[in-house]
């Protein structure tokens, strides 16, 4: 459920939801060529993100290990791990293939799908597996060139799943099915599913999630509602509602949601970010303490643009110390750009 930060896609107008936010910010995950700006906590980060990168570019290591330094870079996009991931994605062994494109997951589709497309022929069947599943969950936002090139690998990936019985198959399958826009087939699915495991938040997220792709958010709020009563201590069901309440323009309870689901996981800082967007319309000193809580919690740069422009737009009197950190990770028109909105 967690989405890319810096973006959300709602299906409603998002000027009153979600702060600009520069491009800057996107891959911003800490690098050694910035470390003399970086917290000690960071520096160590960006040490082992480097280490990661290294060892999935080294040929005379294992390829298991290989690999999973690949996983790890999943969680750590910046312009060094993409060139890792590159690179990897036309290694000679399909494990470390199959591990590139786990870790391409984060970037944008654009960019997935140049590196990931030759890969849909791919020799190796789990390669294909991977990079068919990567690349369908954007197939709403495909071209009719890019979707017609979708459907064989599509195809396979069902014939796959449909020969497996285990839940996690299944659950993917329903996945696959909204999508791939096949929604009455995922409806069956998730409902199928829910009549053996309602203790399972991914299945009531995703028919949430089934409805939410047809434009039916009433109805995604009232399966979301049904999941808070058998899990009421799931975050990401608040989340969830948020963005669906948001869509519904009850803007109020969306932020309610939003908070609730902070209480539930206090240490996600994306969390405490989206709380800050939507209670600024009720109340500036909670949101301002979100948004202070989510950089808190990352150290990312996304974050501290984000407490900086609510502290210049509202006259903070930390708005000047505030830019004068962000001006060591971010360009200077993007300083002058919050300076501009002094009222």
């Amino acid at each position: 459920m967690m989405k890319r930060a810096f973006e959300l896609v709602l299906g409603v107008s998002l000027a009153v939801l979600i702060i600009a936010m520069p491009s800057y910010a996107q891959d911003a995950a800490p690098t050694l060529d910035s470390a003399e700006q970086l917290n000690p906590q960071q520096q160590r980060q960006a040490k082992q993100i480097q280490q990661w990168v290294m060892i999935a570019q080294d040929r005379n290591q294992n390829d298991e290990r290989r690999a999973d330094a690949l996983r790890q870079l999943a969680r750590y996009p910046n312009q060094n791990s993409l060139v890792a991931v590159a690179r990897s994605l036309q290694d000679e062994n399909p494990r470390v293939r199959e591990a590139a494109v786990v870790a391409a997951e984060p970037y944008q589709f654009a960019n997935r799908w140049r590196m990931l497309s030759p890969l849909l022929k791919d020799s190796d069947q789990h390669v294909r597996l991977a990079a068919t599943i990567n690349l369908i969950r954007n197939y709403a936002e495909m071209t009719p060139e890019q979707q017609a090139d979708m459907g064989k690998p599509a195809n396979g990936l069902f014939k796959y799943l449909k020969g497996k019985s285990d839940p996690s198959s299944q659950l993917l399958l329903a996945d696959v099915y909204r999508w791939y826009q096949q929604f009455d087939d995922a409806n069956r699915t998730y409902n199928a599913l829910l009549d053996g495991d309602k203790q399972n938040p991914q299945i009531w997220l995703g028919l949430a999630d089934n409805y939410r792709a047809q434009g039916e958010d009433h109805q995604a709020n009232k399966v979301l509602l049904q999941a808070q009563k058998v899990l009421p201590d799931e975050a990401n069901l608040f989340y969830s509602q948020a963005l669906t309440l948001v869509r519904l323009e009850e803007k109020k309870q969306a932020a309610d949601a939003m908070e609730k689901a902070t209480e539930l996981s206090p240490d996600n800082s994306y969390f405490w970010y989206l709380n800050g967007v939507l209670q600024e319309a009720f109340n500036v000193d909670q949101a301002t303490a979100s948004f202070e809580k989510a950089y808190e919690i990352s150290g990312a740069p996304e974050q501290l643009y984000a407490v900086c422009d609510i502290y210049v737009r509202h006259g903070n009197l930390k708005a000047d110390s505030c830019l004068e950190s962000l001006a060591k990770v971010a360009p200077a028109f993007v300083i002058d750009e919050l300076k501009s909105k002094r009222g």
